[in-house]
């Protein structure tokens, strides 16, 4: 196409444009849109119900009730006065949108945070965790959602239907509503991802539909008021895109390494375990957890994958990931060999179905040893960073459930709380009803010392896990406790590693007289959650 072609072009879209702008009643679609940000009981009414319908939705995962909160909020107009107000420059009538709207969401964190914080409903379900982490394409949305809606709006074309669907389409209420229930459970990353999506879809809306409303006529010489000058208005504009295009290119950054990630995962995984009839990977999962990925890989076999295959495995996804991986590998073994089409069986004369083969001792042993192995590994997750060790598993022939006992390291007994999570995650991982007992033993039964007094490589590595502790050492308290006729200096030098080494809070640090009862001449030291009782 030459550029008289393009020049024609585009004086008959100016000209058609022209002609549309015409149409365009200016002044009345203003005094319509500027409506849509006086604030009433009734406005703050509806608000209310939209975002309280929407967190019910949410809780019970239910997309009906999601989209009737959608269809109710009238968070919409505010937003799109917001978009007429940058576009005319009207100062009077941006600020009034753009507090409308910052009272709106607040009162809608509020209350729904509040709403969370009293339901005994809190797990998070499918309908919340689509709304935590929005993407580019969710700003595609609203950016087209903005053009329909602005369009309908200058035009009034079936303007009552589009705007049903436009409302539906951006859903500004439920990502606010995801933001107060991250509020009110704890979980602010979640809280934080539900906002992003609500802030990208109000960006997009503003924005495009400023576009539109330029493109349909609309100037500062409409501003019943003074205008803003054309230079602040761009750089409003820029500096809320700059605002918005910070999270989502970390957002589209992280996506494409988890993407990229994926592949490799799964290159190493099928490169391993697709071995023809022997064995075939049916599925994997990954997450990153204290530092590490975990993999968990299901795959079918016709024998069971030796331990020292699975460490190779790990070992190729480390280098290849170039990051430290867990593998968790669960077999479910089955058979290679097809069917005769016939049904006979190729073993026994004239189709005789052959006894099932016994499992040998061995083989018993083995999957009964790799189960509680797997049931280990939970339970050390679920505990870290305090170690689980002596895992047992006991199976009910007539209940059809296991009893697992285990020991855990640490100084305080489980909570109730602590008790009913990890048998949870133990039946969900097992997929067995599962009676839990967890014995609980000293973490540091006694701190040995080098002949030169410092202490030993064994001591400092285990106390190295002190830096891993749950929600930091500020909610810990360290008791040192030694025996009658201990070394001062011996005292001092844990003492000193814990403040400087460990950089541990001194206030939380207590040095003990240790029990005469116990009966060591070692010195321990304990680690007690505060409020906990020694």
């Amino acid at each position: 196409m030459n550029n008289a072609s393009l020049r024609y072009l585009l004086k008959k879209l100016k000209d058609y444009l022209a002609i549309k702008t015409e149409m365009v009643n200016h002044q009345a679609i203003i005094r319509d849109v500027a409506s849509g940000v006086d604030r009433s009981w009734i406005y703050y009414l509806m608000l209310l119900m939209a975002s309280l319908i929407a967190l019910l939705g949410l809780l019970t995962n239910s997309v009906a009730v999601v989209i009737g909160a959608m269809l109710i909020s009238p968070l919409m107009g505010p937003i799109i006065s917001s978009g007429l107000a940058l576009t005319i420059g009207d100062l009077p009538l941006a600020r009034r949108a753009f507090q409308t709207i910052a009272v709106s969401v607040i009162l809608t964190l509020l209350v729904t945070a509040l709403v969370s914080l009293l339901s005994p409903l809190k797990d998070p379900t499918a309908e919340i965790l689509a709304r935590v982490r929005p993407n580019i394409y969710d700003l595609f949305v609203a950016v087209l959602s903005g053009i329909v809606g602005a369009v309908a709006l200058c035009t009034k074309r079936n303007y009552l239907i589009t705007a049903t669907g436009v409302a539906v389409a951006t859903a500004v209420i439920p990502p606010l509503s995801v933001a107060g229930y991250g509020l009110g459970t704890g979980q602010i990353m979640l809280g934080l991802g539900g906002f992003l999506l609500f802030f990208t879809n109000f960006v997009a809306i503003v924005l495009t539909s400023d576009l539109v409303f330029f493109v349909m006529g609309f100037r500062a010489s409409h501003a019943e008021t003074v205008p803003y000058s054309a230079r602040a208005r761009w750089l409003v504009i820029a500096g809320v895109l700059l605002l918005i295009s910070i999270p989502l290119v970390y957002t589209l950054v992280v996506d494409l390494k988890k993407v990229n990630t994926s592949k490799r995962i799964e290159r190493v995984l099928k490169k391993n375990l697709n071995k023809g009839e022997i064995s075939h990977l049916t599925g994997y999962t990954y997450a990153p957890r204290q530092g590490r990925l975990m993999v968990r890989a299901t795959v079918n076999t016709v024998s069971f994958i030796e331990k020292k295959n699975q460490q190779q495995i790990e070992a190729e996804l480390s280098d290849t990931l170039k990051q430290p991986v867990d593998l968790r590998l669960e077999q479910l073994l089955v058979a290679s060999d097809k069917l005769p089409e016939s049904g006979a069986s190729p073993l026994i004369p004239g189709g005789g179905t052959a006894a099932p083969r016994l499992e040998t001792a061995a083989e018993l042993s083995a999957r009964v040893g790799g189960v509680a192995a797997h049931a280990e590994k939970e339970l050390a997750d679920a505990c870290a960073p305090f170690p689980v060790t002596d895992t047992r598993l006991v199976f009910n022939a007539t209940g059809g459930g296991v009893q697992v006992t285990a020991i855990l390291h640490r100084d305080y007994t489980l909570s109730a709380d602590e008790q009913v999570l990890l048998t949870r995650t133990l039946e969900r991982s097992l997929e067995l009803p599962v009676a839990l007992n967890i014995a609980v033993t000293p973490l540091f039964p006694a701190v040995k010392f080098a002949d030169d007094g410092s202490l030993s490589t064994e001591t400092t590595q285990k106390l190295a896990l002190l830096r891993q502790l749950p929600g930091g050492p500020d909610g810990f308290r360290f008791i040192v406790e030694a025996p009658k006729g201990t070394h001062a200096k011996e005292i001092a030098t844990v003492l000193r590693h814990l403040k400087q080494k460990l950089h541990l809070p001194e206030a939380a640090i207590t040095a003990v007289k240790a029990p005469e009862r116990r009966g060591t001449t070692d010195i321990t030291l304990r680690i007690l959650r505060r409020g906990e009782a020694p």
